[in-house]
């Protein structure tokens, strides 16, 4: 974070959410304390040396700037148009013109390590045998975070969390409107306003590479639905490596896990919304190909069945074979 974002930051947390100073400690310390502690990581002990202070005073100034970080968050964690009037001007011309121009971001989940208390340990231990918990996101095409759905265990499944999120966060989440739409990877279903790659066709960027070209529509579909979903994966490596805190949330418990996973989000967004760079090429190869190792989007068991979102799955494949068809034309595939 570059100093005048720092002070902005600062202006904006004191003046609409009242970050405060004490006696011993200004507000601008509180808020170098937290981004201290969340972008190491950084125990209380080591924050404690640094600027010289009891432990107890450095938790809970910490605590208090997650407070009103976390405030910031909600307010502005949300898409700039709500509306999505106007494409965005990735897939308003070249190769994702006209088929994507209805895209308005991506979504998916990601894992956060944490630790958690012996009796609810096993529903958050992941794949790796360490506790995990499940973070949901939306990304615009811009990699500024729209939405954030924290704390489900990482035995659920991701759909289930989506699910889940549109009917608990229903009046927070960035429904898109008619005719737009999501990206989403192949552990979600092609509901409305969701569209999910072609299953059992090669589908992750670096199966792409080296000369490895497109062959089919099918192929070509995946491969510029994963050159633009990739803005969401890239958004949680960009997040990842500024704040490192979430690599590893100490034993601060869910809540506040939850609340920290938020807050960082809000810094995230908040330094691109203030003269933030890019974090470099948005269709770049080299962020992580996700959960299936064989780079081909698979098929999921049905779960959670449900008549009034199935009824909707045809118009998103019909939808996804006309994009699919179109493209190969233009390419000369068929």
């Amino acid at each position: 974070m570059r100093r005048d974002q720092f002070l902005r930051l600062h202006h904006v947390l004191v003046h609409r959410y009242s970050l405060r100073s004490t006696n011993n400690i200004s507000s601008e310390k509180c808020l170098a304390i937290f981004l201290y502690i969340v972008s190491g990581p950084h125990s209380n002990r080591s924050a404690a040396i640094i600027f010289c202070h009891s432990r107890s005073t450095i938790s809970l100034k910490f605590c208090h700037a997650l407070r009103k970080v976390y405030n910031l968050g909600v307010d502005i964690i949300k898409p700039i148009d709500p509306t999505f009037a106007q494409p965005h001007p990735k897939v308003s011309s070249g190769a994702f013109f006209p088929w994507f121009e209805n895209c308005i971001g991506a979504l998916d989940g990601t894992h956060i390590r944490l630790q958690v208390s012996g009796e609810r340990n096993m529903n958050f231990i992941g794949r790796h045998m360490v506790p995990t918990f499940n973070v949901l996101a939306v990304v615009d095409l811009d990699c500024r975070f729209i939405f954030v759905c924290s704390g489900r265990p990482v035995s659920m499944h991701d759909y289930t969390v989506l699910k889940q999120a549109l009917v608990h966060c229903h009046d927070h989440f960035p429904h898109p409107p008619q005719a737009k739409f999501y990206l989403v990877d192949s552990a979600y279903r092609n509901i409305s306003g969701f569209l999910a790659p072609y299953r059992n066709t090669r589908y992750h960027l670096r199966h792409f590479q080296y000369g490895h070209k497109p062959e089919t529509m099918e192929e070509l579909f995946n491969y510029r639905h994963a050159q633009l979903r990739c803005t969401v994966e890239r958004a949680f490596g960009q997040l990842k490596n500024k704040f490192r805190i979430l690599k590893a949330i100490p034993n601060y418990g869910l809540r506040k896990a939850n609340r920290i996973v938020v807050a960082c989000m809000a810094l995230h967004d908040f330094i691109k919304d203030n003269g933030g760079d890019s974090g470099g090429d948005w269709t770049e190869t080299s962020i992580r190909a996700g959960n299936n190792e064989d780079g081909i989007a698979q098929d999921l068991p049905d779960l959670m069945e449900d008549a009034g979102i199935d009824a909707d799955q045809g118009n998103m494949y019909q939808l996804r074979d006309i994009i699919a068809a179109g493209m190969a034309a233009s390419a000369n595939l068929i």
